[in-house]
């Protein structure tokens, strides 16, 4: 375990000292430590309904909504206080207003509406007040489907992975869309952690998996990667602006050749107009700015599957899927913010 450590330590020493041509656009920032750091004891809130199988939380009209796929009305729905069950909605179907195959980590709140991807569909969904779900717009996107790593940007351009569970076949790590011109291009070539090891098509994917997240107001994605506490920031032209290391112990995965023992570092995170709020392991909640530069570490007393953010209340809120969090929603309120 230790041998493999030291292999992946002086690789990654190789890479910043030798792969300046592997990634050229920006310098490689190196972070040690957050300039604040919080422990945090999470406050509960009990709900009146089970939560069996949570994908994703967010916050739309002042709810709190949780995606659970598996179930035939795919939205609970609960006061954002008391955790009282209001309703389920959205339906899974061919109809005009449900849903085939929604992709969890593609939802994204926009004022009273929020967006998500059917298969290749990006639709755009408004709740009325009986909480009845209303398909509004539907675009398609890519051709080939976009399964891994989509991300919208904006109404009109949205990205996901070149060369990922598609069939074909390139050194470039995201393909994105221009539906309005129908133009589409790749960006972004690999990094190369393990330059003394060379990974092709699916294997490369996987071993450098990231999660990436926009932000329209400042033109900017943000991709972070699930086995190496590593991440890239890129505008909308798809122009690599900053890339950064977090070497903070542990920060290396033990064995990135066989999946079932790699560590994961980094999973989906959130973003809102000045901050990127990343999860990092299961217990711990790491914000940044959009320069790359670290504001604050949250270190949580019990884990979470997935969470949210309301800046507007200060806070966070989380669900886990454990036997003991069937009906409880976690929340802790944000000290960074004025």
């Amino acid at each position: 375990m230790k041998t493999n450590k030291l292999i992946l330590f002086f690789a990654l020493l190789g890479f910043m000292a030798c792969k300046k041509t592997v990634i050229s656009e920006p310098d490689l920032t190196i972070v040690t430590e957050f300039p604040m750091k919080k422990e945090v004891n999470v406050s509960v809130i009990k709900t009146d309904s089970v939560i069996l199988a949570p994908e994703k939380i967010f916050i739309l009209n002042n709810r709190i909504w949780i995606y659970q796929g598996k179930n035939n009305k795919v939205f609970d729905v609960f006061d954002l206080l008391t955790g009282r069950h209001l309703y389920s909605t959205g339906t899974k179907g061919q109809g005009p207003n449900d849903f085939i195959y929604p992709l969890a980590n593609t939802i994204t709140v926009e004022s009273d509406e929020f967006t998500l991807l059917d298969i290749n569909v990006i639709k755009t969904v408004r709740v009325d007040t009986l909480g009845h779900t209303e398909t509004v717009d539907a675009k398609k996107t890519f051709d080939l489907l976009p399964v891994n790593g989509f991300v919208k940007l904006n109404d009109t351009i949205f990205c996901a992975f070149a060369d990922c569970a598609t069939g074909t076949v390139g050194d470039y790590e995201y393909r994105q869309k221009n539906i309005s011109t129908d133009n589409e291009s790749k960006f972004s070539p690999y990094p190369e952690f393990l330059s003394d090891r060379k990974f092709e098509v699916e294997q490369r994917c996987q071993i450098y998996y990231k999660y990436p997240v926009g932000n329209p107001h400042k033109n900017k994605m943000a991709t972070f990667y699930g086995f190496f506490k590593f991440f890239r920031i890129y505008d909308y032209d798809g122009i690599m602006e900053k890339q950064v290391f977090v070497k903070i112990p542990p920060y290396l995965s033990d064995n990135v050749d066989d999946w079932k023992k790699r560590e994961v570092y980094y999973g989906p995170p959130f973003a809102t107009k000045d901050y990127i709020y990343a999860p990092c392991g299961a217990g711990e909640i790491q914000v940044w700015d959009w320069q790359g530069k670290p504001i604050i570490q949250y270190s949580l007393n019990r884990r979470f599957y997935t969470f949210t953010v309301s800046e507007q209340h200060k806070k966070i809120f989380m669900v886990s899927a454990g036997e003991d969090d069937l009906d409880k929603i976690y929340t802790f309120d944000l000290v960074h913010l004025p």
